[in-house]
């Protein structure tokens, strides 16, 4: 039976705009009010250091801390051990860790501390606890902190496992995912240079921090050698990257600026030959991380010269919201290049035709977007990603646009259909979490691999920002916070051992046990990493459960069925509408923008090449790192809004770039065949090919060329007729330029054009009037007498005119 019924999900009750955890719309999507209330109130238990597994009958000693969380002094305070019977399925371990205390048996006597907490303050402790442990297996255990009159104030609750294997029980195999993703924190507004790269400029040093020796990401790494050191290990180990990260990485190691501001994108117009080499540097702090960044990559590339690599989404971008933009430009650099950038950077392309889903579930019209990942038909290792863009411009048919609106104006949401793929040629692997391995297809060539969801989501909620997963129960979601984090990363250790020991199987089986997929959560921290790693390399290496190469797990039997109906998800992590709006808007503008300008074999910079770093900043802005933790959430989406708003400012000074500059703003026209003057500008490194477009009134027609090529950094002089409408005020118009498509890309110029009333028709009734006029003046004359004649004498002429003066 094919358990996989949710290969593919439908998101309920996702606010339209980010709210905080804490909103009362979402708060309960977060955390279940009725799990564990009021723990910590007044005082907290924590522990700092503790067994990460024992042998049975151990003694376990435990370094914990007491903070005094009230208004007033406590003393006499208890620490009280508890445990539970061991649980035997990873769903037993998630009801443990909200059970009622009753449900735990007293393990010993009470530990009495002889000492006097002032408000705030705190005291650590090491204790030896007999909670004796008697048999192989996982056992939810509980540190209760009472008062001085025994009342319960506090707990912290972790399960612990107990080594060893059992007689007669065949292991099952297991692989496990070992992610590696940061947040690169890149300025938004960059673009594309030739035949190098434009200058890195971060926002921030954060990212040169984790690199460091004592950083999280070298301590990633440098865990990872240590233990694939031993091959059991490292061939069940599969390290993800973000290729992102290690492009970004790459980059540092020539040098990088961090400024909270980047050199104008647009240059004044020039002649190009005077714009070669003139770029701006920006001036901001030289970053302290270059050779940090070439010792942790050269550690990197070991790793992929030996081991299993699989590229993460770029930016480890939740891949819905992705193809809810329904923009598949956006997709394909989210899927399909990050094989290719490992390929060029650390020398081998991983585990191709593979998706790593950062939420870890599929909504229902997703699944066509995700055929993008098929490698194996993929050009970009041999021409480029320009190289597909310019095939689809000559295939494409443009759709006439109405309007003077530009699609950073438009509100409307995408198709999903947008972003979906051709049918890959070889299949697509999607990891979902689910309740085991299960496979599914989801849509044509598009196959999903599960993993268990229960283990998932119990590694999720770890290290110090514990993470909601969004295909949890919402009924067993709870503030994970309330277990210390030295407790969660006991329990992450334990639920991998429960899923090896849970999944045994009798040796007289006839069908052999289900292999495990072992789903760290991406953005881990080193310690979560460690406690994680090392209990599948206890296992591997201990015989509990037998090493699985990625790969292997991957295989789909022969006969797969199609998925089962999608399944329903309250998400409040996911992305929402106004968010995918926003990028949506962007990423078309992107796309108008790129088609605008034209290729020049002059010219090694492509135009899909100039706006690629602009398609990278919106996939950074739908990275789902820390948004799935209540305590980051809020901070997560600020800095989504952040980078959408300088990407949103970055596109707003390209749009200028290409503009019309009319002499003034009313044209005073001898005739209606007189020519209207405007210039037509190109800030941008490439030329571009364009209309101008105009909105009027009724009858208004402007007779301007059909299609306008500026050069790049440069610009043309326009001559055009309209024929307008005849009023006496004159016609105003709106003259903006537009792409193949009528799509608008400029700002509209508003014109005022007045024809002076003296027209060629006038000019007709004038020379008539002055005939008459000249008629009545002949007349008048006439009545006063004829003009002399020649023979008159001259002297008799004289004194008539003496007479009239």
């Amino acid at each position: 039976m094919n358990r996989f019924a949710a290969l593919a999900a439908v998101v309920l009750a996702a606010p339209a705009v980010p709210m905080a955890p804490e909103n009362p719309e979402v708060s309960e999507l977060w955390a279940n009010p009725a799990i564990r209330p009021d723990e910590g109130a007044i005082a907290r238990v924590e522990i700092l250091d503790a067994p990460r597994s024992l042998s049975a009958h151990d003694p376990f000693h435990v370094k914990l801390r007491v903070t005094n969380h009230s208004d007033g002094t406590i003393d006499g305070f208890t620490i009280l051990p508890r445990r539970a019977p061991a649980v035997g399925t990873l769903m037993e371990q998630r009801y443990a860790a909200i059970a009622d205390p009753q449900e735990y048996g007293v393990m010993g006597d009470a530990r009495s501390v002889d000492r006097q907490l002032q408000p705030g303050a705190s005291t650590e402790l090491e204790l030896d606890l007999g909670l004796d442990l008697p048999d192989v297996g996982t056992y939810p255990i509980m540190l209760q902190l009472l008062d001085a009159s025994g009342a319960p104030i506090d707990s912290d609750r972790f399960h612990l496992g107990v080594r060893g294997m059992r007689d007669n029980v065949r292991p099952a195999e297991l692989t496990a995912l070992y992610p590696v993703t940061a947040n690169v924190d890149i300025l938004p507004g960059e673009t594309g240079e030739a035949p190098e790269n434009p200058p890195l400029v971060l926002a921030s040093d954060s990212l040169a921090g984790e690199l460091a020796p004592e950083g999280r990401l070298s301590q990633l790494v440098d865990q990872y050698l240590e233990a694939a050191r031993t091959p059991e290990v490292g061939y069940a180990t599969c390290v993800a990257l973000d290729p992102a990260l290690i492009d970004t990485v790459d980059r540092m190691q020539s040098g990088y600026t961090v400024d909270d501001e980047r050199p104008a994108v647009v240059e004044e117009p020039k002649r190009l030959r005077d714009s070669w080499g003139s770029g701006a540097e920006p001036d901001g702090e030289p970053g302290a991380g270059a050779n940090d960044a070439k010792v942790w990559l050269d550690k990197v590339r070991r790793i992929a010269a030996t081991g299993c690599v699989v590229a993460l989404p770029w930016a480890n971008a939740d891949l819905n919201a992705v193809a809810r933009t329904g923009d598949k430009w956006l997709m394909r650099e989210a899927v399909e290049r990050g094989p290719f950038v490992l390929q060029r950077v650390l020398g081998t392309a991983g585990t191709l035709n593979t998706v790593v889903t950062g939420a870890g579930y599929v909504e229902d019209g997703t699944a066509p977007a995700l055929g993008w990942a098929d490698h194996s038909r993929s050009t970009i290792m041999e021409e480029g990603m320009q190289a597909s863009w310019e095939r689809a411009m000559g295939a494409a048919v443009h759709e006439e646009h109405a309007g003077t609106e530009s699609a950073l104006e438009r509100d409307d949401m995408a198709d999903l259909a947008g972003s979906a793929a051709p049918v890959p040629q070889q299949p697509v692997r999607v990891l979902s979490a689910a309740a085991g391995r299960d496979f599914g297809w989801i849509a044509p060539g598009v196959m999903a691999v599960g993993y268990q969801s229960s283990l998932a989501t119990i590694l999720a909620a770890t290290g110090s920002n514990p993470e909601t997963t969004g295909f949890s129960e919402p009924d067993l979601r709870y503030d994970y916070t309330v277990d210390s984090k030295a407790a969660r990363d006991t329990s992450a250790a334990a639920a991998v051992r429960l899923a090896a020991q849970a999944a045994w199987v009798p040796v007289d089986a006839e069908q052999g046990p289900e292999p495990i997929l072992v789903a760290p959560p991406a953005d881990w921290d080193a310690d979560t990493a460690a406690s994680v790693l090392g209990a599948v390399a206890e296992l591997v290496s201990g015989g509990a459960a037998r090493p699985m190469a990625f790969s292997s797990y991957l295989a789909a039997p022969p006969e797969t069925a199609p998925a089962g109906e999608p399944e329903a998800h309250t998400d409040p992590t996911a992305f929402t509408d106004a968010e995918v709006l926003q990028v949506t808007q962007q990423a078309a503008f992107i796309n108008d923008l790129t088609a605008l300008m034209v290729p020049d074999p002059a010219i090694a910079l492509t135009r899909y090449g100039f706006t690629l770093p602009l398609r990278r900043d919106l996939l950074e802005a739908l990275s789902i790192n820390d948004r799935r933790a209540m305590s980051s959430y809020s901070g997560a989406a600020e800095a989504t809004s952040d980078r959408l708003s300088g990407s949103r400012a970055a596109l707003s000074e390209l749009r200028a770039a290409v503009d019309l500059i009319p002499p003034g703003n009313v044209y005073t026209r001898t005739s209606p065949s007189s020519p209207l003057l405007i210039v037509a500008q190109n800030g941008l490194p490439l030329p571009v090919e364009t209309a101008i477009n105009f909105s009027g009134p009724a009858g208004a027609r402007l007779n301007a060329p059909g299609v306008l090529r500026i050069p790049a950094r440069g610009s043309v002089t326009v001559q055009m007729t309209a024929d307008l409408p005849d009023s006496a005020r004159g016609t105003d118009l709106k003259l903006y330029l537009a792409g193949a498509n009528g799509q608008p890309i400029s700002q509209p110029v508003d014109i005022a054009v007045r024809t002076t009333r003296v027209t060629v028709n006038g000019w007709i009734a004038a020379g008539a009037m002055g005939l008459a006029g000249l008629g009545v003046i002949l007349a008048v004359r006439g009545a006063r007498g004829s003009p002399p004649s020649e023979r008159e004498p001259r002297q008799d002429s004289r004194r008539s005119d003496r007479r009239t003066t």
